[in-house]
């Protein structure tokens, strides 16, 4: 009964650190877009609507 519960315990960590790194990922993908969004709008939005990359 011992191996039992030493199997239980491993086989409910890695389900904690699986969402752990999900969270982390969606974080740093929000990140991401928001600075790609960002960049997008305040400095290449202006230069295509005055002609000076088209």
């Amino acid at each position: 009964m011992r191996n039992v519960a030493q199997r239980e315990w491993r086989m409910s960590r890695p389900a904690r650190k699986s969402r752990l790194v999900l969270d982390q990922t969606t974080a740093l993908g929000g990140l991401t877009l928001a600075l790609f969004t960002y960049i997008l709008y305040h400095f290449i939005y202006p230069l295509i609507s005055k002609g000076l990359l088209w």
